[in-house]
């Protein structure tokens, strides 16, 4: 994109013998131009980006939907296998909204595209409440999140999950009974 201005000064330059001070405007022209169609290129690109996704959760006996679901890819490196995580809280921020779900899975997979098709095998916590126990996957057990691919953005993940029992901290017993999982893809770490 940046080699169009210059040509398009040469090539005026050349057919209608422009001084210099005209080809110097024409480029600044040519150079507007090419940067309001850019602007508006990225810009229609993150209006199609949703600013969050969710998690739906058929919890026995209710469904609950659980907003700001964030995609992480970690490339540990040393050949060793990826981390995906998928989150609906910021762990660095200072307040906490609940509920709080967390999906944690290791795969061979480098990039957050190409999940799409992949089941992965996740640890689940989950926390209702900030007065509720955390709930987690028991020992040797995981939750499959079957990855789909989003057509409408590259910037998200479409997921399914499995049934699966959780034990909270309190050993308490929580089903899910499945759900589905919309995440934007907010890092992907190599």
């Amino acid at each position: 994109m940046a080699v169009l201005p210059c040509i398009v000064a040469l090539v005026l330059n050349v057919v209608t013998g422009c001084s210099k001070k005209e080809m110097s405007q024409a480029l600044e022209t040519a150079k507007s131009k090419t940067r309001a169609f850019t602007n508006s290129a990225v810009e229609a690109v993150e209006e199609t980006r949703p600013e969050s996704g969710e998690v739906t959760l058929n919890l026995a006996p209710n469904r609950i939907t659980i907003s700001n679901a964030e995609l992480d890819l970690i490339s540990i490196g040393d050949g060793r296998p990826n981390v995906v995580q998928i989150t609906t809280y910021d762990p660095d921020a200072s307040s906490r909204s609940y509920p709080r779900f967390l999906l944690h899975g290791i795969t061979n997979i480098s990039t957050a595209s190409n999940l799409a098709g992949e089941k992965v095998q996740c640890d689940v916590y989950y926390q209702e409440s900030e007065t509720s126990p955390t709930a987690m996957t028991q020992p040797g057990e995981a939750m499959t999140v079957t990855f789909q691919r989003n057509n409408s953005t590259a910037k998200v993940l479409t997921a399914t999950l499995a049934m699966i029992s959780l034990r909270g901290s309190d050993d308490s017993v929580i089903h899910i009974e499945g759900g589905n999982v919309l995440a934007v893809i907010r890092k992907e770490t190599k």
